[in-house]
């Protein structure tokens, strides 16, 4: 589904729009979650095999955010190593997802690597945009 097609503009925007404002505004933690779960169903509609990396993002960035909201004032260290932590791992998927097999079809270039194939695998949806996706608030 894209944002300009029939199914979004006239069946998920306006349904979404009406489950969060069906929610109570003194609920916000509640339409945070609506909001969430609406949004994983847009990416699931159009990559369903790639909903668990984002499962895997949000699972990380929010561990990692909440690890540096506990320790920033008592234990710095420990803020600035869930913030790497975090931007390492999301890299990494974003590194795997982009040039895996860019660098075993270069190896595989190499008389000793020869053996070596891509697995072709493809690139999700807006990984770019999703991985990573970070705002620090000092």
């Amino acid at each position: 589904m894209v944002f300009s097609s029939i199914e979004f503009l006239y069946l998920y925007l306006p349904l979404s729009m009406l489950i969060y404002y069906i929610i109570p505004a003194r609920f916000l933690s509640l339409r945070n979650l609506a909001l969430l779960v609406l949004s994983l169903v847009f990416y699931g509609w159009g990559e369903p095999i790639y909903i668990f990396i984002m499962f895997f993002s949000i699972a990380v960035d929010y561990t990692c955010g909440y690890l540096v909201a506990k320790n920033r004032e008592t234990n710095p260290k420990k803020a600035k190593i869930a913030m790497i932590s975090s931007v390492v791992i999301n890299l990494s998927v974003l590194g795997f997802f982009k040039y895996f097999d860019f660098i075993i079809e270069n190896l595989a270039l190499i008389p000793i690597f020869s053996s070596l194939e891509p697995i072709g695998i493809t690139l999700p949806i807006g990984i770019s945009l999703y991985l990573p996706n970070y705002v620090i608030h000092t």
